[in-house]
């Protein structure tokens, strides 16, 4: 087990980022915690508070739930960044990263060592909150440009929570299928059918916690399934567990 807080970033950040989140108290335990994919991608700082050792890198995009294991002196601090949110801050294609982190070092990012150099300095979360603030803002006018239709295309597949034809949405867009498919993948990081797939998993998942009595066919029913085999085998592809053995 172990604590996590969520942070909201300065409201002129919104547009690409999500959140901040800071991860520490990490405990031993036979069953370890499982994060779920989203459709986000990461910037995390792993600091060991006994070793003094540090490690920053680029987690991309997952399509299948990773364990977490860390010792009790670890923390972490993570920049999540919307679906093609962390486009506006490098040119590398986001599909270079799927299911797997790179150090950030080694990318060209407009993030220079003086940022994750200076991390651990600060004393408390509010203060890795502000410091990451007026980085962020100071690189506002060296964004790099994003792609506008490939932002629309998002928000259709996820105002639909995933329950959308996506020829429909490449129409919406202006591209044909093909380009809309490459140029959404370099963006996010997976294909616009696995992305809608993960959208409608997490709108199922928060809809199980939401209404723990109601029976899965209903559930998958309700979420876009269309039965509750269907329902089941998303879960276990995403979670390593059926719904009835997360709940």
């Amino acid at each position: 087990m172990y604590h996590y807080h969520e942070y909201i970033p300065d409201i002129r950040l919104t547009p690409w980022v999500k959140n901040y989140w800071i991860a520490d108290g990490f405990v031993s335990s036979d069953i370890l915690p499982k994060v779920f994919p989203d459709g986000c991608t990461d910037i995390i700082y792993i600091f060991d508070k006994v070793k003094g050792s540090s490690y920053t890198g680029i987690f991309g995009t997952m399509t299948r739930f990773i364990e977490v294991e860390f010792s009790e002196s670890t923390l972490m601090f993570g920049i999540r960044f919307k679906p093609a949110g962390i486009t506006a801050f490098t040119r590398v294609p986001v599909d270079d990263f799927t299911d797997w982190s790179v150090d950030l070092p080694l990318v060209e990012t407009l993030f220079d060592p003086s940022y994750y150099e200076m991390l651990p300095e600060k004393q408390s979360a509010q203060e890795i909150i502000s410091f990451t603030d007026r980085y962020l803002l100071e690189r506002l006018p060296l964004l790099y440009r994003t792609e506008k239709q490939i932002i629309r295309a998002v928000d259709l597949i996820c105002l639909a929570n995933g329950q959308v034809a996506l020829a429909d949405v490449a129409s919406d867009v202006c591209l044909c299928q093909r380009h809309f498919e490459r140029k959404f993948k370099s963006a996010i990081g997976i294909s616009p059918k696995m992305f809608a797939k993960i959208r409608r998993f997490n709108h199922a998942l928060q809809y199980l916690e939401n209404h723990p009595f109601k029976d899965l066919l209903t559930i998958a029913v309700e979420c876009g399934y269309y039965d509750h085999t269907h329902l089941i085998k998303d879960f276990k592809a995403f979670t390593g567990e059926t719904p009835t053995g997360f709940r």
